[in-house]
């Protein structure tokens, strides 16, 4: 046992909040917006990037690395046995994330992308803790990242297709990890911007507190449609206008124009193509995740799926 059952202990009645997913999914929005309830508070003020908790503590390994990598990393994905080999796990992340939170709030909020594969370790060290993860189609989120990622090779070839695995294998282990947890809600992304209300109901219910509704109102419910043009055509119908932008800005202080000159031809040369490698070796696990890889603004509802099987959860074998 990880030493961290006892109602002694200052985060015995304390509802602390794990949310979770791969980057550009939804997370810091969805923690943003539950940690702005008065009933709420979220780690502030700790000079980390993003104020994420995996960076202000030394009691597990955090910041793995790159967004097309980390979920890889032999240390990424922790369990009770991890949490077991730490008997002051508990007071250790408490002392780290306590002074950045309001402790007077009912709900304390971590949120840190890798949560996504590490549920099993805080609900060991925490029992009584809930998670939330957003997930956000794997391929609109490999688009989102890819200017972040590495040029690693993948098992089926560089580039592109190497994210997408990423967010299978992520979403492989956070499918297992979910028979074990017993507060686990899960938001697509799609659905968030689709019915704000509704999925942002679900959050305060499954909470238990005050949530307003209004704040998702200045999101760009439409921010996916690029990327299913892009994922389609490789953005060949605005190619030329982008290039000759990007030409015009060579040399400037502004951003990375080569770059971005050279990911937009590419992208009218490779993607299309990437489409077959993606959807004939990924596809169907693509799928049993609840994803069209011809509908990149749909979603169908969460459901955990191992091994192409549908599943019961630990919560609703009571």
């Amino acid at each position: 046992m990880s030493g961290t059952r006892t109602s002694s202990t200052p985060w015995y009645d304390r509802r602390i909040t794990f949310v979770g997913g791969l980057h550009r999914s939804g997370t810091a929005l969805l923690a943003r917006i539950i940690s702005a309830s008065p009933d709420a508070s979220g780690l502030t003020g700790t000079g980390a990037v993003m104020d994420e908790g995996q960076h202000i503590q030394d009691t597990y390994v955090g910041g793995l690395g790159n967004t097309s990598e980390w979920s890889f990393h032999p240390q990424a994905h922790l369990t009770e046995e991890d949490a077991r080999r730490v008997p002051d796990a508990g007071a250790r992340l408490w002392a780290s994330w306590s002074p950045y939170w309001d402790l007077d709030a009912t709900v304390l909020v971590e949120k840190s992308p890798p949560n996504l594969t590490k549920m099993r370790y805080f609900q060991e060290i925490f029992p009584r803790s809930r998670f939330i993860v957003v997930t956000r189609h794997p391929i609109v989120q490999a688009l989102a990242v890819r200017k972040w990622a590495t040029s690693t090779r993948g098992r089926f070839t560089y580039g592109f297709p190497r994210l997408v695995e990423h967010w299978v294998h992520a979403h492989d282990v956070f499918a297992e990890d979910a028979l074990h947890i017993q507060n686990l809600l899960v938001v697509r992304y799609e659905h968030l911007m689709r019915e704000p209300e509704r999925e942002l109901g679900r959050v305060a219910e499954f909470l238990g507190i005050e949530v307003d509704t209004a704040a998702i109102g200045a999101v760009d419910a439409g921010r996916s449609n690029r990327y299913a043009e892009l994922w389609r055509t490789g953005g060949r119908g605005e190619l030329a206008g982008r290039v000759r932008s990007h030409v015009g800005n060579l040399g400037s202080r502004r951003g990375t124009p080569r770059a971005d000159l050279l990911r937009d031809v590419t992208d009218a040369a490779l993607l299309p193509r990437y489409r077959n490698v993606v959807n004939e070796h990924l596809g169907d696990r693509i799928r049993a995740h609840g994803y069209d890889l011809n509908a990149l603004d749909e979603a169908a509802g969460w459901a955990p799926v191992v091994h192409g099987t549908p599943v019961i959860l630990a919560a609703d074998r009571r």
